[in-house]
């Protein structure tokens, strides 16, 4: 019998082997830090200790996931990758409080790259959008990829966006996984797909009544002879804020053609109040109680901020969330179009 045992060996590694489950390792370097270090994923923590600046994880994962290396067991989203079943690099540093990601390399983390690439420039060429190329593009995407975390934030992006049409956006739905978005962000998608059932560019804007934070009520007539850009924000979204610096050079080169209105959500008035105080801005201020819940905003479709809306001197709606840079080039657009038809 012994001259069977080194394949009776052999036998038994080789099936245990086969029957292992998939397994991630996230190898990687920590600047400035000392002590234990986490690796958040779904529901799932684990740490280990930092020694001479690197660090290691195993595990298994059941899909393509969003995860982080963080400086506590529930410390946030500051280093952020994707995680699948691979060898995971990642290069992190830490700047107090946070651990920040520099990169990270996996095959997941590349398709991150390429897919933003690719869709970024299908966006800026304005044929390949007009002939359905991002709903093409994110068909195929969403058919290799259904289950992967990443290919399901930038779906519900582009269905809750106006790149597509309705039935596309169905689609789209149809194919990735919905059963791993969370609830409330999945009644957000869908209040986005109802709003554009409702109201799209070249539609009239609902007529509206805005509680300006002095006192003072905004309705349409409010802005006569002037293109309107009605801004959704709240004072602890930082994009919002950092918005207020693109828009300030076109509200003043456009010199009275366009105001703007920022519409605060936050959970109280005078917390919009106290930001204006420090940080001063031009244009006019109003105030929506209820923040997403509100009636009027669910009517409008705002699931995320900043929301813009770019309205004409006779209501039309122009644009919904359009990039700030192209705001005068779409007034410029319509003031043409319309000598023309004259």
């Amino acid at each position: 019998m012994k001259r069977y045992l080194p394949f009776l060996i052999t036998l038994t590694l080789f099936v245990y082997g086969c029957n292992q489950a998939p397994q991630f390792t996230v190898y990687g370097e920590i600047d400035n830090y000392k002590g234990y270090v986490f690796l958040r994923y779904g529901d799932a923590v684990d740490s280990t200790i930092v020694e001479n600046g690197k660090f290691a994880f195993e595990g298994t994962v059941e899909r393509v996931m969003q995860a982080a290396i963080t400086n506590k067991a529930d410390g946030v989203f500051s280093a952020p990758f994707y995680l699948d079943n691979d060898s995971v690099y990642v290069k992190t540093t830490f700047a107090e409080p946070y651990i920040k990601m520099i990169e990270a390399h996996s095959p997941a983390n590349a398709l991150v790259t390429q897919v933003i690439d690719e869709v970024g420039a299908i966006m800026e060429d304005e044929q390949k959008l007009r002939s359905n190329g991002i709903f093409l593009y994110m068909d195929s995407i969403t058919q290799l990829y259904p289950r992967n975390d990443f290919i399901i934030d930038v779906t519900m992006e582009i269905v809750s966006g106006d790149y597509i049409t309705l039935q596309q956006s169905d689609k789209l739905l149809g194919t990735i996984d919905t059963t791993l978005i969370h609830p409330v962000e999945f009644e957000a998608v869908k209040t986005a797909i109802s709003r554009q059932e409702r109201i799209n560019p070249g539609d009239e804007f609902p007529a509206f009544s805005f509680n300006g934070l002095n006192g003072e009520t905004f309705t349409q007539e409010s802005f006569p002879n002037q293109y309107l850009l009605i801004d959704v924000w709240a004072t602890w979204c930082g994009p919002c804020i950092q918005s207020f610096e693109k828009l300030k050079p076109i509200y003043e080169d456009l010199d009275g053609t366009l105001e703007i209105l920022n519409v605060s959500i936050d959970p109280y008035p005078q917390l919009p109040i106290n930001f204006l105080e420090k940080n001063k801005l031009p244009w006019k201020q109003a105030y929506a109680e209820g923040e997403f819940g509100n009636p009027f905003l669910k009517q409008l479709g705002v699931v995320f901020l900043p929301f813009y809306y770019l309205i004409s001197p006779d209501g039309e709606i122009l644009a919904i969330n359009p990039d700030v840079e192209e705001i005068p080039e779409l007034i410029k657009s319509r003031g043409s179009l319309k000598g023309v038809l004259k």
